[in-house]
């Protein structure tokens, strides 16, 4: 008898069902903009609001190919962010069910219902040139204090109605480099961990390394060194990175053998940090 392979697939029907798949928390989709502009180069984000329709402006390189807005699981990014990154490949699907217009270079595509779940769309030429992206629809208030909370670690340059949010660094000078893990790592007490570090805290006893996922911060548990109340503070760099996040909600990381070896750096560095 003839062996016989198959092989995994994407069926057409979860693209039939994209509307439903991708109703997600405000704070996912403010996470997936902000890395979105990043990625394509922005170092500015722009973001409005009046009477519900949010506008988001960026000055990145814009979109060269609009197909790729509709890839479901693709990315078009570049082999380097996909090695830095790993992309989920969710982009604007994460706007969906609302209809979004979206704008870049001479080209505009409004994007509705039918055409989230699988059906053909226009594109639309542009009487005046869009620098970068810009992108409208209909949301729940986007609040400054939650939009800030996502843009600060980012490096981005972020406004909200014409106010600055503000921009840290995720970690001071005294961290160490790890370029074999792609991040950098600094042991702080938990007291003295600033505001902005504590807002990824949901309990006090708990969440002993926040890791920065180029503002996305994702916290788990681990604890070297019993009793000594401290936090780890883990910032990728941009360099190749086998440190990954669950998908889709990008949440908690993947216990694979880069976080085996992260928390074996972790507590390399808390032994370090009290023999200092």
């Amino acid at each position: 008898m003839q062996q016989q392979t198959i092989q995994a697939q994407v069926n057409k029907r979860l693209l039939s069902k994209a509307d439903r798949l991708f109703t997600g928390t405000l704070e996912g989709r403010i996470i997936e903009i902000l890395q979105n502009a990043r990625r394509a180069g922005a170092t500015e984000v722009t973001i409005t609001q009046k009477d519900g329709l949010v506008t988001i402006q960026d000055n990145g390189s814009g979109i060269q190919d609009f197909q790729t807005l509709l890839d479901l699981g693709g990315s078009g990014w570049t082999d380097k962010t996909e090695r830095s990154e790993d992309p989920a490949g969710v982009g604007i699907f994460s706007l969906a069910p609302r209809d979004v217009t979206i704008e870049s270079g001479h080209t505009k595509l409004v994007v509705t219902q039918s055409i989230w779940t699988g059906q053909p769309a226009q594109l639309f030429e542009l009487p005046e040139v869009v620098q970068g992206t810009r992108l409208q629809f209909q949301d729940q208030p986007w609040e400054m204090n939650t939009i800030e909370k996502y843009a600060v670690f980012t490096g981005l340059d972020v406004t909200v109605n014409g106010k600055s949010c503000a921009q840290k660094r995720f970690c001071s000078r005294q961290s160490t480099s790890y370029p074999h893990l792609g991040c950098r790592i600094e042991v702080r007490r938990r007291d003295h961990l600033s505001a902005w570090h504590k807002a990824f805290q949901t309990n006090y006893y708990h969440h002993d390394v926040l890791v920065n996922f180029y503002g996305q911060v994702v916290p788990f548990d681990d604890e070297p060194i019993s009793g000594e109340h401290l936090v780890f503070l883990v910032d990728l760099t941009g360099e190749t990175t086998a440190l990954r996040l669950m998908l889709p909600a990008r949440t908690r990381m993947v216990e694979n053998e880069a976080f085996r070896q992260l928390k074996e750096m972790l507590e390399k560095e808390a032994y370090r940090f009290i023999h200092k």
